[in-house]
C-alpha cells in the first residue's frame, strides 16, 4: 500500500512539474490513416427492367458485405445480395417474380479522399465502387404463368445461375468513428437469360439501399505533437557576495611625547665652584642619561649661592657654578651649543637659616622654555 501511494504521489509530482513548465510545440500531433475491416448492412427496393409498369417490377432487396479499406482511398468488399426479382409483360398485363442470391466483390473509392484528402471528421463521404458477381436464381414464377401460347424462349425452371457486373454510387453519413449510415444506389447487368425473356441485350437491375457501415477497428491515429527541446533554465545569476565592511582604520597609537623630567640639583660647598663627581655621582649619570636621551633639547644650566656675601660676588660665583656642571656635561659627550649657562646670585627658594646651608649653594638643569 505504502508503494502504491509513494507512486501515485510521484506521478502528480512529475505531472505538476511538466505542467509548470512552457513547452513549445514545434509540430502539431497528424491524423493518420489505419487499414481496417467493416461490414455493409443494407436492405432497400430493386427494379428489374422488363416490359411491366416501373411500380409493378419493384421489390425487396437487401445485401450484407465484408470488406476492408486498405488505404484512405482504395477498399475491397465481399457481399452477398439480392431476395427477389420481377418481369413480366403488358399484353395480357402479367407480372412474375423469382428469387435469387447473388455473391459480389467490389472495388471501393473513396471520392472524397480525391478531392479534400483524408479527414476521418468529414461529414459526408461519397464513395463510387465497381466489381463482379455471380447470381444464383431459384423458384422462377414465370413458369407458372398463362402465355396464351407465348413461348419463353430463355425460360429457366431449375435453378440456374447467372455473371453479373455491377457498378454503382452511395454515401456514407457520419454517425461516430465507428458507425455511418449509408445511402447506396447500384445497378447490375446480368445475363439475358436473367428474367427468363428473350430481348438481345443483357438484363439490367437497379438497387437502392439504405443500411449503416460498422468499422472493425480503429480507422485511424494521430501522431504526438512534436515539441521543441526545452531549453534549459538560465543558470540563476548568483546574488553579489556581500561587500565586506570596511575595517576600521586602526587608530594610530597617540604619539606619547615623552617630557623632560626635572633634574636633580647638584650642590657645591661654601664658596667653591668645583663640581663633586664622586658625592653627586647618581645626580650627573642622571642628568647626562637624560641629555642623551633628549638630544634635542636645549638646557638651562643656572646657578645659585646661599644669601651670604656681597651679590655681586654670589652673582659670579653662580656663574661659575654653572659653568663647572656644563664643562663636565660637555666632557661626557653632551653638545655645548645645546648648554646655556647663567648665574642668579642668591638663592630665590631659600630662606632664613636654610638660605645659609649648602641647599642654597647649587646648580639646577632644566629644559630651555
Amino acid at each position: 500500500m505504502k508503494k502504491y501511494f509513494a507512486l501515485v504521489f510521484s506521478l502528480l509530482f512529475l505531472s505538476f512539474i511538466v505542467t509548470g513548465q512552457e513547452i513549445e510545440i514545434k509540430e502539431e500531433g497528424k491524423t493518420f490513416f489505419k487499414p481496417h475491416a467493416f461490414i455493409d448492412l443494407q436492405g432497400g427496393a430493386a427494379h428489374t427492367l422488363g416490359e411491366a409498369e416501373f411500380k409493378d417490377l419493384i421489390s425487396p432487396a437487401a445485401a450484407l458485405n465484408l470488406g476492408y479499406q486498405f488505404s484512405p482511398l482504395f477498399g475491397m468488399r465481399l457481399g452477398a445480395s439480392g431476395w427477389q426479382g420481377k418481369g413480366g409483360w403488358v399484353a395480357p398485363a402479367q407480372v412474375y417474380d423469382f428469387k435469387f442470391v447473388q455473391g459480389n466483390l467490389d472495388l471501393l473509392f473513396d471520392l472524397g479522399v480525391l478531392f479534400g484528402g483524408f479527414n476521418p471528421q468529414r461529414a459526408v463521404r461519397p464513395y463510387l465502387f465497381a466489381g463482379g458477381g455471380y447470381a444464383y436464381g431459384f423458384e422462377n414464377g414465370a413458369t407458372e404463368l398463362n402465355t396464351n401460347n407465348y413461348e419463353l424462349e430463355y425460360l429457366w425452371e431449375d435453378n440456374k445461375g447467372f455473371l453479373a457486373g455491377r457498378f454503382g454510387l452511395g454515401a456514407n453519413f457520419r454517425i461516430s468513428d465507428v458507425v455511418a449510415f449509408t445511402l447506396e444506389g447500384d445497378v447490375n447487368i446480368l445475363d439475358d437469360h436473367f428474367n427468363s425473356k428473350r430481348a438481345d441485350n443483357p438484363d439490367w437491375q437497379f438497387n437502392a439501399l439504405a443500411g449503416f457501415k460498422i468499422n472493425l477497428g480503429k480507422s485511424y491515429g494521430r501522431t504526438e505533437p512534436v515539441y521543441y527541446e526545452p531549453q534549459p533554465a538560465p543558470a540563476p545569476v548568483p546574488a553579489p557576495a556581500p561587500k565586506p565592511e570596511p575595517k576600521p582604520e586602526p587608530k594610530p597609537a597617540p604619539v606619547v611625547q615623552k617630557e623632560f623630567p626635572t633634574l636633580p640639583t647638584i650642590h657645591f660647598a661654601f664658596d667653591s665652584d668645583v663640581v663633586d663627581t664622586e658625592k653627586y655621582a647618581s645626580e650627573l649619570s642622571t642628568i647626562v642619561t637624560v641629555l642623551k636621551e633628549f638630544s634635542d633639547t636645549e638646557v638651562n644650566i643656572i646657578g645659585y649661592t646661599d644669601h651670604r656675601g656681597p651679590n655681586a660676588y654670589n652673582d659670579a660665583l653662580s656663574l661659575r657654578r654653572a659653568e663647572a656642571v656644563k664643562n663636565y656635561l660637555v666632557g661626557q659627550g653632551i653638545s655645548a651649543s645645546r648648554l646655556t649657562t647663567m648665574g642668579k646670585g642668591e638663592d630665590p627658594k631659600t630662606s632664613g637659616q636654610e638660605a645659609l646651608t649648602i641647599q642654597a649653594r647649587r646648580v639646577e638643569v632644566s629644559e630651555k622654555d
